[in-house]
């Protein structure tokens, strides 16, 4: 199966770390239902604050129009002021089956 991949990695602000995570959940639950998800979590590193996306979807339409959501635009906006750096990488990824 081929699809897109978008892991964005996020480094809060020094003791923003909760505050991005809690501006997160609407989000990550309502991408959820979006049609042409297929997954979206949000991992937290045991080793800093670093928090990062992992994202899989259908297609790129797909992720583009996740792209002009409310709720992903509105989580931006949110969040901002707690973030001190992001980095986003988009790849388009072929499952390997062992």
């Amino acid at each position: 199966m081929d699809f897109i991949l978008v892991l964005a990695k996020i480094q809060p602000k020094d003791g923003c770390q909760d505050t991005i995570i809690e501006l997160a959940n609407e989000l990550i639950y309502e991408t959820l239902q979006e049609e042409g998800n297929i997954e979206y979590r949000l991992l937290k590193s045991s080793e800093d604050d670093e928090l990062t996306f992992v994202e899989k979807w259908e297609s790129p339409e797909a992720l583009k129009k996740h792209m002009g959501s409310p709720h992903f635009l509105n989580f931006g906006e949110e969040s901002e002021e707690f973030v001190k750096n992001m980095d986003i990488q988009v790849i388009d990824a072929k499952e390997i089956k062992f």
